[in-house]
């Protein structure tokens, strides 16, 4: 008959074996939703609200996600092979997340063969003058367009910034131009979704048009039906083809509901981009949701991103080659 003390040892065993069982069980299944997850997000992207919540996984989940599985393989006793197998696939989440948003290289100085916009995302309340004004003049941009920082334009140095001269308010969007600005009109605003009109006339070149666009944020709104509309509100107030597109559109670089709002044109990033590409959140930029559009048959500009040190988003410098009149 066996002695108490070893019923209890044998009692202790069986519930800590049941322990790492279920451990081990949960670990898998954590691991094997997450993978799952962002592989449907990739497969149906942001067609659906469902859906693109799980578009905006990014790569990164790869790496504890793998993790997960390699733990609870280890707990249920699985081959060592197996066990290590996860363990070097979950280096696929950070090198995926390079892959995706890094280019190697550099952006070109600045010359008279190309116009430099800057785009930045500032806001919504962004009151630093002096920060704003340094990144303008320390990226040497002929057009800078910052979203959110009325405040901060609005101020005595920048009231003869560029040759408009000063800071042109649309909407959200502050404009100013160190070359002539031939024409700036807001074409829609309308649930939230901002869209502006620029030509611009740098010198001995043909005029450029631009489209910029700002689209709503809240993570409720379907992706999709913003595309629609935008699609919508740009071909029924839009008299001309503009060369570049340019905003914070708020999807991802994968977004369907992204190219829908203009089939065709190509996006130029990664194409020309150089660089780590991110966007959003400035501190630690795991996604791109700022894009460039170029109409299709123009050449692509140059691209690369920048960390002002304030603000929501990353900057982005765009570099546009410029046509010349024979």
């Amino acid at each position: 008959m066996p002695q108490p003390d070893n019923a209890q040892a044998t009692g202790a065993s069986a519930k800590a074996s049941r322990l790492v069982n279920v451990l081990a069980f949960t670990c898998i299944v954590a691991g094997a939703f997450i993978v799952i997850a962002w592989i449907i997000g990739r497969i149906f992207c942001d067609r659906w609200i469902w859906s693109q919540w799980l578009l905006w996984l990014p790569t990164l989940v790869l790496l504890p996600s793998a993790l997960l599985l390699a733990v609870g393989a280890a707990m249920a006793r699985m081959p060592r092979r197996i066990v290590w197998t996860l363990c070097v696939a979950s280096l696929l989440g950070p090198a995926g997340e390079v892959l995706g948003l890094w280019r190697p290289g550099s952006m070109p100085l600045p010359n008279t063969m190309t116009l430099r916009i800057l785009h930045w995302t500032a806001g919504p309340q962004m009151r630093n003058t002096a920060l704003l004004k340094q990144t303008m003049e320390s990226t040497q941009a002929d057009v800078v367009v910052v979203l959110g920082a009325r405040r901060a334009a609005a101020g005595a140095a920048l009231a003869d910034w560029g040759t408009v001269p000063g800071p042109l308010a649309r909407g959200e969007f502050m404009i100013l131009s160190r070359v002539p600005v031939l024409r700036c009109r807001s074409l829609a605003r309308s649930n939230n979704i901002q869209l502006v009109q620029l030509q611009v006339q740098p010198a001995n070149a043909v005029a450029l048009d631009l489209l910029l666009i700002d689209l709503p944020s809240s993570p409720t709104q379907s992706r999709w039906s913003i595309a629609q509309e935008t699609k919508a509100l740009i071909d029924t107030t839009l008299r001309t083809t503009p060369n570049l597109v340019f905003g914070d559109f708020n999807m991802t670089q994968g977004s369907e509901a992204l190219r829908s709002i203009l089939p065709g044109w190509a996006m130029a990033w990664p194409t020309t981009g150089v660089g780590w590409g991110g966007t959003w959140p400035r501190q630690m930029p795991l996604w791109r949701i700022d894009h460039v559009l170029v109409r299709p048959g123009d050449a692509m500009p140059a691209v690369t991103t920048l960390d002002p040190g304030e603000g929501r988003h990353r900057a982005q410098l765009i570099d546009i080659p410029l046509s010349h009149p024979h």
